[in-house]
C-alpha cells in the first residue's frame, strides 16, 4: 500500500517486493533488478538511509532521498524482565506510542509485534483494550518494529507473533503486506510457518488469512466456549458467535492443513469452572487444535485474580485427554507488564 510521509515522500519500507518493483519502474524509471537491491538493503541488511546502499550510484541514492524515505521508530523506553524478556516502547511520527516485546526462549527468539495504537475490541481483562482504538499502524510501522528489535540483539529472530497491541484482522491490509515483507526470500526471510497471527475472530478475517499464500499460523483468543461468558470478556465477539467462529476455524484447518492454537486466559470465578471446561471440550470437537491455557496477568483498574493452582490443575485434568493437546503457558515478562494482556500506553 503506497503511503507518503509529511513531506510527500513514499515510505519504501512499507512496500512489498512487487509494490516496490512497480513503483521504481513507474516513477523512477529503474530496472527490476534495482528493486531486489533496495529491498534487500532495507529488509535484510537493515539500511536506514539511502547513502548506505553502496551498490547504487550516488545520483540514484540522491534521487531516492528526494522521493522516498525509510521508516525508523524512535525508542522511547525499554524494560527488562527477570526472565530475559524485554519490552520496548516506540514513539511514532505523530507522537503516539506503541509497545513491542522481544522474548528469548532458546533456541527460539520471538518478536511480538503490535498492529494498532490501542484496540477497539475491548476485552475487559486487557490493558490495550482499555485504551480504545486511536489508529491503525501502517505497514512500514509494523515491520519497523521487527527491525528495531533486530538491532538490539546479535541472535537471529526466529519467530514472529502478531500478539501485541491491537487486533490484526481489524487492520488486515497492512498486516497482509507486512506478512509478505517479513517472509520474503529477499528480506529478513522469516518463514511463514514461524509467523503467527492472533485474533479474537472478526467476520471474514480468518477466511482472508486462510486465502493468503504461505502457511501462517493462527491463534484464536477464545477465553470461553460459553457464549454469555465470552461476550462479557470479549464484547466484540457479538459480531462472530461461537458457532460461526468454529466454522471459520474448521475451514482454516481444511485450507491450510494446520492446527490452530486456542488461547484461553483463566480468570478466577469467571471461566475456570468445570462447566466452562465441558463447553471447551465440546467446542473443540472436530477441530484440529491445541489449547494454550494462560493465567490472568494483572492490569490496572480490573478487579480480576488468577485461579488457585488446584483449580487450574482440575481444569487441565478435565481437558486432557478429552482434547488433543493442552498446555499451561508460562507468562513472560509479567514483572515489567510485557505479558499477554498487559501492553498499553
Amino acid at each position: 500500500m503506497l503511503r507518503n510521509d509529511n513531506h510527500g515522500r513514499i515510505k519504501l519500507s512499507g512496500l512489498t517486493y512487487e509494490q516496490l518493483k512497480f513503483w521504481l519502474s513507474e516513477n523512477m524509471d529503474m530496472k527490476p533488478f534495482r528493486a531486489n537491491q533496495i529491498f534487500s538493503w532495507i529488509h535484510l541488511r537493515g539500511a536506514t538511509v539511502f547513502q548506505q546502499m553502496t551498490n547504487l550510484s550516488r545520483s540514484t541514492r540522491e534521487l531516492l532521498e528526494t522521493q522516498a524515505v525509510i521508516t525508523t521508530l524512535r525508542t522511547d523506553s525499554s524494560l527488562s524482565a527477570e526472565d530475559g524478556t524485554i519490552k520496548y516502547s516506540y514513539l511514532l511520527c505523530d507522537d503516539n506510542r506503541i509497545e513491542s516485546v522481544l522474548i528469548p526462549d532458546p533456541p527460539r527468539l520471538t518478536a511480538c509485534l503490535s498492529t494498532q495504537v490501542g484496540c477497539r475490541i475491548g476485552c475487559i481483562f486487557c490493558q490495550t483494550g482499555k485504551m480504545g482504538l486511536t489508529r491503525n499502524l501502517t505497514t512500514d510501522e509494523i515491520v519497523s518494529q521487527l527491525y528495531q528489535l533486530r538491532s538490539t540483539t546479535e541472535t537471529r529472530i526466529s519467530n514472529v507473533v502478531f500478539m501485541g497491541m491491537g487486533e490484526p484482522m481489524d487492520n488486515f491490509d497492512d498486516v497482509r503486506d507486512a506478512l509478505s515483507i517479513i517472509s520474503d526470500d529477499s528480506g529478513i526471510c522469516i518463514g511463514s510457518r514461524k509467523i503467527t497471527i492472533s485474533t479474537v475472530g472478526l467476520p471474514g478475517g480468518i477466511e482472508k488469512l486462510a486465502n493468503l499464500p504461505g502457511q501462517y499460523g493462527l491463534a484464536v483468543s477464545l477465553h470461553s466456549a460459553v457464549e454469555k461468558t465470552r461476550r462479557m470478556l470479549v464484547p466484540a465477539s457479538r459480531a462472530l458467535p461461537l458457532h460461526r467462529l468454529k466454522q471459520d476455524i474448521l475451514e482454516y484447518n481444511q485450507e491450510k492443513g494446520r492446527r490452530v492454537t486456542l488461547e484461553y486466559c483463566l480468570i478466577e470465578g469467571v471461566n475456570d469452572t468445570i462447566e466452562e471446561a465441558e463447553a471447551l471440550v465440546e467446542f473443540t470437537k472436530d477441530l484440529e487444535c491445541k489449547i494454550n491455557l494462560l493465567l490472568y496477568n494483572r492490569i490496572e483498574g480490573a478487579d480480576f485474580k488468577r485461579p488457585a493452582s488446584d483449580v487450574v490443575e482440575k481444569f487441565m485434568s478435565y481437558l486432557y485427554p478429552r482434547c488433543q493437546a493442552v498446555t499451561l503457558r508460562r507468562s513472560r515478562g509479567a514483572d515489567v507488564a510485557a505479558a499477554c494482556g498487559q501492553l498499553g500506553t
